[in-house]
């Protein structure tokens, strides 16, 4: 399990929810036939939650421009 210290910029991409900073746990992944992207996340108190983007670049090949990764469309806690 990743702990939620280890997780940083260059291995997690890290929101803020409500004043609590969440960090994704794995890299965000294609889904519902590739109108989205999903990925688990952590807070620092152990919360788990799955976040998911809109894909709004269907065009791109570079990921980093496929979704607004700042703005989630969804933000579920799920643990």
């Amino acid at each position: 399990m990743v702990k939620f210290e280890e997780l940083n910029e260059t291995n997690s991409t890290i929101l803020e929810v409500e004043g609590i900073e969440i960090k994704t746990t794995q890299d965000p992944y294609l889904s519902d036939c590739g109108k989205f992207y999903k990925a688990h996340a952590i807070n620092i108190f152990g919360g788990e939650y799955e976040l998911k983007w809109k894909v709004i670049n269907f065009e791109t090949t570079d990921e980093s421009e496929a979704c607004d990764w700042d703005n989630p469309v969804e933000i579920v806690l799920v643990g």
